[in-house]
């Protein structure tokens, strides 16, 4: 069993601009973010070349149940931003106590940016 100590709420809040400060953070929101601007440039790259209709939904049975309108691409990309701003909460609540959970939750999120871009990469080039 842990005892703790009950603390002021501005010795949170400067833990939490202390792990906004980190070489872990800088390091994922830089990535999530050139990897954003990425995926975009490639989908906007290729827009042109792009069919009516993608390969997006991989799961589902053979045929036109896989195919997705192009404007689907960009969702990979939003998911990743999105588990990134949702990672960065999660963060601001349990980081300062638990600063390995941080460092994962950051590394979590410059992996699912890094595969949103390979899917969309992947996509594109196979159909163009």
């Amino acid at each position: 069993m842990k005892f703790v100590l009950p603390i002021e709420t501005h010795d949170v809040l400067e833990g939490v601009a202390t792990l906004r400060g980190t070489r872990e953070y800088r390091l994922a929101k830089i990535s999530v973010l050139l990897q954003l601007v990425a995926g975009s440039l490639t989908i906007g790259w290729y827009w042109r070349f792009l069919p009516p209709q993608v390969p997006m939904w991989y799961s589902m049975p053979w045929g036109t149940d896989r195919l997705a309108s192009p404007y689907f691409l960009f969702l990979p990309l939003m998911l990743s931003l999105v588990i990134f701003g949702f990672n960065n909460r999660v963060i601001a609540k349990f980081g300062v106590d638990h600063l390995v959970f941080a460092r994962i939750l950051y590394l979590v999120s410059s992996l699912v940016s890094l595969l949103s871009l390979i899917i969309v990469v992947r996509i594109v080039t196979l159909v163009s």
